[in-house]
C-alpha cells in the first residue's frame, strides 16, 4: 500500500523507540492498531452500505426503464386500436341474436323434401 521496506519500518521502529520511550512504546502501537481495525470496520461498513444503495438504484433504473418499455407498448396498442377493424365483429347489426329472440331450429322450418323430389325439380 505505501511500499515502505524493511529499512524504512525498522527507522520509523527505532524514531518511535526514542520519542517514546521502551515503557510507552507497547501501548503506543497497540493503540494505533487498535485504531487502523477501528477505521478498517468503519471503511468496511461504508462500502456495504453504498452498494446496498447502488443495487437499490440499479433495480429502480430497471423497473423505470420496464415501466417506460410498458407505456410504449400500450401507445402502440391503442393506436393500432383505432386504425385497425376488430375481427369478430358482426358486419350487421340486424342479424345479432338476442337473449329475448327464439332460435330457429330445423324443427321450425319448412320439412326437408324427400331425396327424389329433389332430383325431379
Amino acid at each position: 500500500m505505501f511500499d515502505i521496506g524493511f529499512w524504512e519500518i525498522v527507522l520509523i521502529a527505532v524514531v518511535a523507540l526514542l520519542v517514546v520511550g521502551p515503557n510507552e512504546l507497547p501501548s503506543l502501537i497497540r493503540n494505533i492498531g487498535q485504531g487502523i481495525g477501528k477505521l478498517r470496520g468503519f471503511l468496511s461498513s461504508v462500502k456495504s452500505d453504498l452498494d446496498y444503495e447502488i443495487d437499490k438504484a440499479n433495480e429502480i433504473k430497471q423497473m423505470i426503464e420496464k415501466e417506460t418499455e410498458i407505456a410504449r407498448l400500450h401507445e402502440i396498442i391503442e393506436k393500432n386500436a383505432t386504425t385497425m377493424p376488430v375481427q369478430g365483429k358482426a358486419a350487421e347489426p340486424s342479424r345479432v341474436e338476442t337473449l329475448d329472440e327464439p332460435r330457429q331450429t330445423e324443427t321450425d322450418q319448412e320439412p326437408a323434401q324427400p331425396l327424389s323430389d329433389r332430383r325431379q325439380t
